[in-house]
């Protein structure tokens, strides 16, 4: 009886404080972030991977992100980005496609009602540059910047209020509004993204899985659902109108080991006739403590 109330207590704090350990910021997602930050000292290394297919007679690309993400305190977390970004026409190259140093802040170490984090990304972008981090603005003003002449790399900062909370020790949802303002014309660009993590299997200390897996076993796994898209820009104006922005939806799947090492996929399908159609999305990263 003893042995059996011990245990049950070990379960269920691990249940209580599973969900804001090693799966900090995104979860399972790729876009929404929520309010979880990493630990302190604790150093994130991962690469991510797209392979879009663009449809609208558009050439298809691949991109990956390379990140190194730090808790700085248990309450700021900082990382930079790296894009590789190859488009599938003739003669083109693998290149070097963006820049990104991203900080997020949250607000109060202990839980409130939305758990805000304020989150600030100074970005540099080529113009090949095709990784999605974000969707934002409008697809109906591409035109006429099409006829103003070469693109150019860009200068942004992107800002996002990221609220989270967790319903149960298995369930967060969160939101996030999101504005990026270009520095070269000052062009101010606005978005969104919304969804939840579930994680649906955890193998606790002590329990008869968790005991008989190797070291490298499965730790949780975790389900992410997330929507995201543009609202609109400071020159025509904010709009969900579908046949003006970029929408998606996206289902992920994240995978926690014991060694500390975490993988995911998942697919985001374009919901209107300017988004792009269907994009596969990979994880993979480690976690040093």
């Amino acid at each position: 009886m003893r042995h059996a109330s011990k245990l049950w207590l070990s379960q269920t704090a691990a249940a209580l404080l599973g969900v804001s350990g090693v799966q900090a910021g995104q979860d399972a997602n790729f876009i929404l972030y929520n309010q979880h930050m990493e630990e302190k000292g604790a150093l994130d290394v991962e690469v991510y991977s797209d392979f879009s297919h663009v449809g609208d007679g558009e050439a298809n690309y691949t991109a990956q992100l390379f990140e190194i993400e730090y808790g700085v305190t248990d309450l700021f977390t900082t990382a930079i980005y790296l894009e590789g970004v190859k488009n599938y026409d003739a003669g083109e190259n693998y290149d070097f496609g963006s820049f990104r140093f991203e900080n997020r802040f949250r607000l109060f170490r202990g839980e409130t009602l939305l758990n805000p984090v304020l989150y600030a990304e100074y970005e540099y972008k080529k113009p090949n540059s095709r990784f999605i981090r974000s969707v934002v603005g409008r697809t109906d003003g591409e035109e006429e910047e099409a006829e103003a002449g070469e693109e150019e790399s860009e200068h942004e900062l992107e800002s996002k209020l990221i609220l989270g909370r967790d319903l149960t020790s298995n369930l967060n949802v969160a939101f996030n509004t999101i504005q990026e303002v270009n520095f070269g014309d000052g062009l101010w660009s606005f978005g969104y993204a919304a969804g939840l993590n579930y994680v649906f299997f955890r193998a606790y200390e002590g329990s008869e899985v968790s005991s008989t897996s190797s070291e490298t076993g499965l730790e949780k796994m975790t389900l992410g659902v997330e929507l995201y898209g543009g609202l609109g820009d400071s020159h025509k104006g904010l709009t969900l109108d579908g046949s003006s922005t970029e929408q998606y939806a996206g289902i992920n799947l994240r995978f926690d080991c014991k060694n500390e090492t975490h993988f995911g996929v998942g697919g985001a399908f374009g919901l209107t006739d300017d988004s792009e159609d269907a994009i596969l999305r990979l994880t993979a990263g480690y976690e040093f403590e």
